[in-house]
């Protein structure tokens, strides 16, 4: 017995009901190969485990970034950035805090 409870501590383990509202996060940790395990009451109930292969798990993974872009979401760069792009930023001579409390005591 003492081996399955290393073995549970190994893994997630989550409530169903925290299930129901991230179930998005924790079908991530799965398609990245770990097991989680869904509990109530204190009593784990069910496991859930990749499908299939891990290793093309992984590779799904990589090709979200793909995705996104052949959706329109992101842009990806076509080069290198110069060595000195971020003392390239502009200078900012308004006063941004001071406009922002004129706005909350203005009530806009």
């Amino acid at each position: 017995m003492a081996m399955l409870c290393g073995y549970i501590e190994a893994m997630s383990v989550v409530k169903v009901s925290v299930l129901k509202n991230r179930l998005s996060h924790y079908l991530r940790l799965v398609r990245r190969g770990e097991t989680v395990l869904v509990s109530d009451r204190d009593q784990v109930i069910a496991r859930i485990e990749p499908a299939g292969d891990v290793t093309s798990a992984g590779a799904d993974d990589a090709g979200w970034l793909d995705d996104l872009e052949r959706r329109g979401v992101v842009r990806r760069g076509a080069g290198v950035l110069p060595r000195g792009w971020l003392r390239q930023r502009p200078t900012v001579t308004a006063d941004v805090v001071g406009a922002l409390l004129e706005e909350r005591r203005d009530g806009r």
